[in-house]
């Protein structure tokens, strides 16, 4: 069950991504969900990659879904930080 909720975040991550792409920009309440979500999904990936797990599971998927569940957590978190604070027009560059 952990393996499928690690899928589904990591999903959710790749969603929002392309739908700023897609929408050329995101709207500021969409920012604040993301954002929390970002940190959510990366404590929850350091907590199933530091969690024991059953001996009949398999170790090697586990432990690399929550390596890229934290991973990717923490880029979409840099990369909010850097529509938010650094560029905050970035979407208008796709728009030409």
């Amino acid at each position: 069950m952990q393996k499928v909720l690690m899928l589904l975040y990591i999903i959710m991550h790749i969603v929002f991504a392309a739908s700023y792409f897609i929408n050329s920009g995101i709207i500021f309440f969409t920012t604040y969900f993301w954002l929390f979500f970002c940190i959510l999904t990366f404590i929850t990936g350091l907590f199933y990659l530091y969690a024991r797990r059953p001996v009949k599971e398999k170790n090697l998927t586990y432990k690399l879904l929550a390596i890229i569940l934290t991973l990717i957590s923490l880029l979409s978190f840099f990369f909010i930080l850097y529509l938010n604070f650094v560029n905050p027009y970035f979407y208008l560059e796709f728009r030409n």
